[in-house]
């Protein structure tokens, strides 16, 4: 499993339920799962449209699930998709290299904005969530090439403080070589 989240899930009429469900990743059967917290009621929600899911948030407000696709490591061919918590009405939100290999994923939701990191991109990078206004934030290529070659400048992971208006994110590193870095700035 890749990418684990936790969401109540509402009753109805903005009245949350004392139980929740987990949402996760299986990069290698490429599926969006949903399970109780115990581990029980095992749901698959999304079997097609994905190639290779690494980032995954929900939207509980809105009543979504985001995901990221990296796609093929070495092709600007990486996406974001959404769908309904139960996996109906799937569409494509970032389209096939809007972003390189999108890797983790955050929701801003005062701003209304998806952040992410794009690995071999180099980058970490935001749009709206209707996927409008995509940006890079931070490129720390050096007007390398890409797919980056150089490992120690994929950003990987991500979060955002909205009320510090900061956006943190990880760089891979050298295969266990202990070498890899965080950093932050302004969003």
């Amino acid at each position: 499993m890749n990418a684990i989240t936790s969401v109540p899930i509402n009753a109805g009429a903005g009245k949350p339920t004392t139980s929740g469900r987990l949402f996760f990743l299986d990069l290698g059967a490429g599926l969006v799962l949903s399970a109780n917290p115990d581990g029980s009621d095992l749901k698959t929600i999304v079997s097609e449209g994905r190639r290779l899911p690494d980032g995954l948030v929900v939207d509980d407000v809105g009543g979504h699930i985001y995901w990221t696709n990296m796609g093929n490591p070495k092709q600007n061919d990486g996406s974001i998709l959404r769908s309904d918590l139960d996996g109906k009405n799937m569409i494509t939100v970032i389209p096939p290299g809007g972003a390189f290999t999108p890797k983790q994923l955050q929701i801003e939701k005062r701003g209304g904005k998806l952040y992410w990191s794009d690995r071999e991109g180099m980058r970490v990078m935001r749009a709206s969530l209707d996927g409008s206004k995509i940006e890079t934030l931070v490129d720390t290529g050096d007007g390398d090439p890409r797919p980056g070659p150089d490992a120690r400048k994929w950003c990987v992971g991500i979060a955002v403080d909205a009320d510090g208006g900061q956006v943190y994110w990880t760089q891979k590193g050298d295969d266990n070589a202990r070498s890899g870095s965080d950093f932050s700035r302004q969003h």
